[in-house]
């Protein structure tokens, strides 16, 4: 089971994901990128705080979707702090696709 919701806070368009992120999720999180890339907002904030599992499907859904924020001239700024998603991103070598945060101030901060 995951939840998403999405709102735009302080210049940007936050999403927070919880739950597991899966093939189920995939749908709903790239309708949401496409939002926010075509949005107002000069940054997304993804907030992964809440996310207990990422699988491939979910990370390459995430890694279009920063792809895509770049080329409209975005950044996707994620929440991570330190746990088995921030590992994942980490070793996997995806975080360099987008700037990774501890925390969702620090995130609003840079973003």
């Amino acid at each position: 089971m995951f939840t998403l919701d999405h709102d735009p806070v302080d210049g940007s368009h936050l999403i927070v994901a919880g739950g597991e992120l899966d093939l189920a999720a995939t749908s709903e999180m790239s309708a949401i990128f496409a939002m926010s890339a075509a949005g107002p907002q000069d940054a997304v904030v993804l907030d992964l705080v809440r996310v207990d599992f990422i699988d491939s499907s979910a990370l390459g859904t995430i890694l279009r979707a920063a792809q895509q924020l770049e080329a409209s001239g975005k950044r996707l700024h994620v929440v991570a702090p330190d746990g088995p998603v921030r590992r994942l991103l980490e070793i996997t070598g995806t975080a360099s696709r987008f700037t990774l945060h501890a925390s969702r101030e620090s995130a609003f901060s840079a973003a």
